[in-house]
């Protein structure tokens, strides 16, 4: 009986572990070639498992899509809220939000380059998939928003969801363009221009204090 259940316990370990290879997989892939041009063939192999598996798992393409979708979002989430905020003057925290960001980015690429294609493409999904799709930018943009709060305060921006909005779309550009880059100085200026945009969105919005903040100890930044 209890090898019985070892048996069925080393069953379970093994079949969740390919589980998470064919989304990993699924994941760089998509990120890479978008869903059309990804074969089921094309991950299978690259997560070492045989078709039957993918199937078992996820019944079809389409689920195994839904899938990364679902981890998508949580890990792009929980890279947002790993980074804390904790320098002493708004300038500072605003600035370090944005190294966050580029952080994630350019460890993680995949977390912005996955949903810009599946958007290209998005008239080939299910209206499950679109749905998923628009729960991911939502939840993204829950994260920004509580970054962007957190770093210049609660009550700071009136309306720091538009410029979640707006930064989420900046981010999807700086993305592509980074890849293009021919340098690290290139790629350099990318974020610094970011960062410039990321204040001149909430410079309209900023407080008096925070403005005069801004000016005296980071002139670059002030549009």
């Amino acid at each position: 009986m209890r090898s019985t259940r070892a048996a069925t316990a080393a069953r379970r370990v093994r079949g969740e572990e390919s589980r998470l290879r064919l989304v990993d997989a699924a994941m760089e892939l998509i990120g890479e070639r978008g869903y059309r041009g990804t074969s089921v063939n094309d991950i299978c192999r690259r997560a070492g498992v045989a078709k039957t598996a993918l199937y078992w798992h996820f019944d079809h393409k389409e689920g195994l899509l839904a899938a990364v979708l679902d981890a998508l979002a949580g890990r792009w989430i929980e890279e947002l809220q790993k980074r804390a905020y904790r320098r002493a003057l708004p300038h500072e925290r605003l600035a370090e939000l944005v190294d966050g960001w580029r952080e994630i980015l350019e460890q993680q690429p995949q977390l912005i380059r996955l949903p810009v294609f599946l958007q290209l493409e998005a008239s080939d999904h299910s209206e499950a998939i679109q749905e998923s799709l628009r729960a991911l930018f939502e939840r993204s943009e829950q994260a920004i928003t509580q970054g962007l709060e957190d770093s210049l305060g609660r009550d700071t921006l009136p309306d720091a969801a538009a410029i979640a909005r707006t930064v989420t779309s900046l981010l999807e550009a700086v993305v592509g363009r980074a890849g293009l880059a021919r340098s690290q100085k290139e790629r350099d200026a990318l974020y610094d221009d970011l960062k410039r945009s990321v204040v001149l969105l909430v410079w309209s919005q900023l407080p008096d204090e925070i403005r005069g903040e801004l000016i005296e100890n980071a002139p670059s930044l002030v549009p």
